[in-house]
């Protein structure tokens, strides 16, 4: 009787059979597969998300020092001093010298100190000595004479703000200017000529800005794990110069 148990014990522990096996472990690869390719993505996400926070700060930073500096913008003016001086004047401020679709030059106490800068900020759309162009740069340089378009600003040092995606309307480009200009009563001021103050038309029309529209879209240089396309980070500010 003990030995019918024991031989009816032993016919009743089967183990797997080879196929079972194969099946098994097929299925708990395709599990580690999904987990894997799920934390794989999130990886990626994560990345990208902490590479577009660098650049928002970047441009974030970049657009605040640009608002900072239009607000000083014909600070401090001829009418603050008693002779009144000429806007060529090295002590005073012209304000808004200069303007374009990508470029701004204006002059003003833009570090609170006394001291009159000309400040350039400008589209370059390639620099061999700069990977990180096209950009947009910023330039404040002691004002020394009057403004002169045929002479421009002599900077020896420039903040940017990189890999800027070329602005324009036409494909592969941003969809909007770098800078856009509005009067008074919030319509847009037209530069398309007269952009300077050495031309009565361009002194007209650069008095006519109340508000300057600066856009930026930078790029991260890294594309989104689910759209597969590049990375882009836009922003905008409204500076209003003292002028």
């Amino acid at each position: 009787m003990k030995r019918s148990a024991v031989s009816q014990s032993r016919g009743t522990l089967r183990g797997f059979t080879l196929v079972e096996v194969l099946i098994s472990v097929a299925v708990l690869l395709t599990v580690l597969a999904l987990v894997f390719q799920q934390i794989s993505a999130m990886q990626k996400m994560s990345a990208s998300e902490a590479s577009k926070l660098d650049v928002t700060q970047q441009a974030r930073e970049f657009l605040n020092q640009t608002v900072r500096d239009l607000h000083m913008s014909g600070y401090p003016g001829p009418s603050m001093f008693a002779s009144q001086p000429a806007l060529g004047d090295p002590s005073v401020a012209a304000g808004l010298v200069s303007a374009t679709p990508t470029e701004i030059q204006f002059e003003g106490d833009v570090n609170g100190e006394g001291q009159v800068y000309s400040v350039d900020i400008s589209y370059v759309s390639a620099d061999a000595n700069d990977p990180n162009c096209p950009c947009v740069r910023r330039s404040a340089t002691p004002k020394v004479q009057p403004f002169s378009a045929s002479a421009p600003i002599a900077a020896t040092s420039y903040t940017e703000a990189a890999h800027l995606v070329p602005p324009g309307t036409a494909p592969g480009q941003s969809g909007q200017n770098i800078f856009e200009f509005f009067d008074r009563l919030g319509n847009p001021v037209d530069l398309s000529t007269g952009n300077d103050i050495t031309t009565p038309q361009g002194l007209q029309n650069l008095g006519a800005v109340a508000a300057i529209k600066i856009n930026l879209t930078l790029t991260t240089g890294q594309r989104d794990p689910v759209s597969n396309q590049p990375v882009t980070v836009a922003l905008s500010s409204l500076a209003r110069p003292k002028q």
